[in-house]
């Protein structure tokens, strides 16, 4: 027997995990309550692996102007503190963790996925974070006010200064790939 198409596998992986990451919200919600930390911690746990599973290795992603890191985007992300966010996730050892997952190989080809790598991760984060706004709004208009600012000050820190960083390692990406094109 065959083995489907990779499109067809991705989508089969992407609903099914949607619907555990839904189940396991909801049973969140019920289990935990909707008014703390713990359920927001749960939440965001369960978002990050149904993104993964949507947005992984095998999606490309198009060159489009929104990945196009512009002039003073580093200097605005080094203000709100995106290069401290760095450090911290040096320090904790969650940048090796990611770069051994990553594999970068030095190579021009290597730059290039790590382009690609940054924007997959860029997009997963910028999903969670609309998943994030939507069930907090659902949450604020059940009176669960305490969730919802948990829900979206943990969202912040787990998705927003993520996809910032996100595009702080792609300009540095860019601005080589730019300088390699440029070499005979």
């Amino acid at each position: 027997m065959s083995r489907p198409p990779v499109s067809a596998r991705v989508v089969l992986v992407a609903s099914s995990t949607t619907a555990l990451a839904a189940g396991g919200m909801a049973a969140a919600w019920v289990f935990l309550g909707r008014s703390g930390f713990p359920f927001a911690l749960v939440t965001h746990l369960l978002l990050m692996a149904w993104v993964s599973s949507i947005v992984g290795p095998q999606v490309r992603m198009s060159d489009l102007d929104w990945f196009r890191v512009r002039h003073g985007e580093p200097r605005l992300y080094s203000a709100l503190g995106v290069r401290l966010f760095g450090k911290l996730l040096d320090a904790i050892g969650w940048n090796r963790v990611i770069a051994r997952e990553r594999g970068f190989s030095g190579t021009r080809e290597g730059l290039e996925e790590l382009d690609q790598d940054t924007r997959r991760s860029e997009v997963g984060h910028g999903i969670c974070l609309v998943v994030t706004a939507a069930v907090a709004l659902g949450m604020l208009s059940t009176g669960a006010w305490h969730g919802a600012v948990w829900l979206v000050a943990l969202g912040l820190l787990v998705h927003l200064y993520p996809a910032l960083l996100q595009r702080l390692l792609r300009a540095r990406v860019q601005t080589i790939l730019a300088r390699l094109s440029r070499t005979p």
